[in-house]
C-alpha cells in the first residue's frame, strides 16, 4: 500500500476561535455572553451538518467538514475545479458571521497530501495549516501559503488570469509580507447592507472596549492589530459609509 492510498491532493483550512478559554470563562457571570457563544456553537456545528446532510450539501463534490470543539477543518480536493476560492469563500462567510458576534478567529490555509472523511483527519497539509494557525498567524487573521495562489490557477473554472483576480480580490499582504484573508471588506457576501455595517460598529466597539481595559501585552498586541486592520478596511470604503466609525 502506497502513499497514494491514503492521501489525496486537497485544500485545507484549519481555524479557531481566538480566546476561547476566556469566552467560556465570561459566560459564568455574563448571561448575554453565555447566549453569544451558544449561537457560535451552533452555527459551527450546522456547518458540518448542512455539508453533510443539508439540502445544499457539497460532500459529494469531496468537500469535507470536521467540527472539534472551537476548532473547524474545511477541505476540498484540488481536482475541483476553483477548489481555492471556494474555500476562501467559505472561510469569509464563516468569518462574517463571527464578526456579526464579536467573535474573532485565527487560522491557516493550506494545499497538499491530506486523507480527510468526517471527522478523521490527518496528514501533512493538515500539519502545516495548524502551524499556518499556531505559530506564524499571531494576530486574528487566517494565513493564506502562497501555494493557494499557485494550485487556484491551474485547475480554475475561469482562465487563469480571471482565477488569479479573483482569488486577490479575496486576500490582502500584511505588513509582514504574509497574505490572509481579507474578510472584512467583503461587503458583497453579506445579503443585507445594514447587517454588514451592524458587524463593523460590533468589531469596533469589541476593539474599542478590549485596548482601554486589556493588561496583557501579548492580548493587547492582537486588538492593536485588528484596529490597523478594520481602519484600513474603512479606507477602502466610500467616505458616507465611515463617517463616525474610525477609532
Amino acid at each position: 500500500m502506497t502513499v497514494h492510498d491514503y492521501y489525496e491532493d486537497r485544500v485545507v483550512a484549519f481555524i479557531d476561535i481566538l480566546g476561547f478559554r476566556e469566552h467560556v470563562k465570561l459566560t459564568l457571570t455574563d448571561t448575554n455572553h453565555a447566549q453569544n457563544i451558544q449561537r457560535v456553537l451552533e452555527f459551527i456545528t450546522e456547518l458540518k451538518h448542512d455539508n453533510d446532510q443539508g439540502l445544499l450539501s457539497e460532500k459529494e463534490l469531496g468537500k469535507e467538514v470536521s467540527v472539534f470543539s472551537d476548532s473547524i477543518v474545511i477541505s476540498y480536493p484540488l481536482s475541483l475545479k476553483s477548489a481555492c476560492f471556494y474555500l476562501l469563500l467559505d472561510i469569509i462567510h464563516l468569518q462574517l458571521e463571527m464578526m456579526g458576534l464579536g467573535i474573532l478567529m485565527r487560522g491557516g490555509v493550506t494545499a497538499g497530501k491530506l486523507y480527510h472523511n468526517d471527522n478523521m483527519v490527518y496528514g501533512p497539509a493538515m500539519i502545516e495549516a495548524y502551524e499556518l494557525e499556531s505559530k506564524r498567524a499571531i494576530y486574528p487573521r487566517v494565513l493564506v501559503n502562497q501555494i493557494i495562489i499557485e494550485e487556484g490557477m491551474k485547475n480554475a473554472l475561469h482562465d487563469p488570469e480571471d482565477e488569479l483576480e479573483q482569488l486577490l480580490s479575496l486576500l490582502e499582504k500584511d505588513e509582514d509580507h504574509q497574505l490572509f484573508i481579507d474578510y472584512m471588506f467583503q461587503w458583497q457576501e453579506i445579503d443585507e447592507e445594514s447587517a454588514y455595517f451592524d458587524a463593523l460598529d460590533t468589531t469596533k466597539s469589541l476593539i474599542k472596549n478590549q485596548i482601554q481595559s486589556l493588561q496583557d501585552p501579548g492580548v493587547l498586541l492582537k486588538y492593536s492589530w485588528l484596529k490597523r486592520y478594520y481602519n484600513k478596511t474603512l479606507d477602502k470604503l466610500k467616505p458616507q459609509y465611515t463617517k463616525g466609525r474610525y477609532i
